[in-house]
This record gives C-alpha cells, structure tokens and sequence, in this order.
C-alpha cells in the first residue's frame, strides 16, 4: 500500500535524488535479442552497490496497467513482472545486492 505522498515528501525535501537515467536497449540480431551487459559501467556515471525493490509497487501495476487490458493469465503478470525487474536492474546495475521485498 505505501506511505501516503511519501515520495513527494523525499523529492520535495531531497531534489537531487530524482534524476533521468539513460536507458540502454536490448539489440535484435537476426530475430535475437540480445541482452544488455550490465556487467559494465553504468552509462549514467553512477554506480551503486544495492537495489531495493518493494515489489507491491510492481506486483499491483502488472496485474491492473493503465496502459492496456489487464492480463488474462498469471504467466501475463509474471512476464510483466519479470521485464520490469529486469528493465529497472538495467538501469540501476547494483553491483552486490537485488532485494526484494514483498
């Protein structure tokens, strides 16, 4: 559920923590994607040692987007689930920890 206008809270006390990222896509070669090698810098010159999710903020989204009809199948929402994970862990690249709390 959260804590209520929290992150408007830390971006309005805090406003260096919201920044734009660049975001490295995956390559297709032939009809095969290629993944990002994120065992290299970070193409945003910051590097980070943990990555913690709160996986309600992505569970609730993958199971009623707004951007198109909810999915039909649980293995809708796990896919869902997994490519934002894996969409986030590219742009931030932790180096020692991904944790995940639900």
């Amino acid at each position: 559920m959260g804590v209520p206008a929290f992150y408007r809270w830390l971006a309005e006390k805090y406003p260096l923590i919201v920044q734009d990222v660049i975001e490295e896509e995956t390559m297709e070669i032939d009809g095969v994607k290629i993944p990002v090698d994120t065992s290299k810098p970070n193409p945003n010159n910051m590097e980070f040692d943990n990555l913690y999710l709160d996986m309600n903020g992505i569970i609730h989204p993958c199971f009623h987007p707004e951007d198109r009809p909810s999915p039909s199948t649980y293995d809708e929402v796990f896919e869902c689930m997994f490519d934002y994970i894996d969409r986030l862990f590219v742009m931030v690249r932790p180096r020692k920890l991904l944790y995940m709390a639900i």
